[in-house]
């Protein structure tokens, strides 16, 4: 029984110690810092909308004709009759949409009438106005592993190593062996 627990406690310390080795060879993680540098602009956009609305106008112009009055009655019956013919051809009118206008002489009173009519108007300004308000510059530190290979005299010293402990592990293990006389 003696013998079982000697061989199993040697053979636990020999693991232990080559999981240290294997633990301990294992490099460190060597990180570094990299700033990274964020920018972030907030734009504001203003739109300035201006409206003018122009009335409609409605509008009326009545012009008296004047008669001749020279003291000849026959020259002036004359006169104010071509007048009357002459302005009796003025007589127009148009319609477009909302606007109109129209040009009328009335005989019986004596007079040249205009009157017109202009629709609404609107006028519409749109002004856009774009500022660059804030710059929000952040700096954020971000770790980065770095993977470094082994070296040649790396890879030799870690095999040399392990060759060394296996040969130390296997001289003890032999000492024991012959001290204690519990393995035959």
């Amino acid at each position: 029984m003696k013998k079982t627990i000697t061989k199993y406690f040697t053979i636990s310390l020999l693991l232990v110690l080559l999981s240290l080795v294997f633990i301990g060879c294992s490099s460190a993680r060597k990180y570094k810092q990299e700033n990274t540098l964020l920018k972030s602009e907030i734009q504001k956009r203003d739109s300035l909308k201006s409206v003018i609305i122009n009335q409609a106008i409605d509008d009326k112009l009545i012009t008296p004709v004047v008669q001749s009055s020279t003291g000849n009655p026959v020259l002036d019956s004359l006169v104010n009759a071509k007048v009357d013919e002459i302005l009796s051809k003025l007589n127009t009118s148009k319609n477009s949409g909302d606007n109109s206008y129209k040009l009328i002489y009335d005989k019986l009173a004596k007079q040249l009438e205009f009157y017109s009519k202009m629709a609404q108007t609107k006028n519409e300004n749109t002004a856009t106005k774009t500022t660059n308000d804030k710059t929000i510059i952040q700096i954020k530190k971000i770790p980065v592993e770095i993977v470094k290979p082994l070296s040649k005299l790396e890879k030799f010293l870690m095999v040399l190593g392990i060759v060394t402990l296996l040969f130390l592990g296997y001289k003890t293990v032999v000492f024991i062996k012959n001290k204690t006389s519990l393995w035959v």
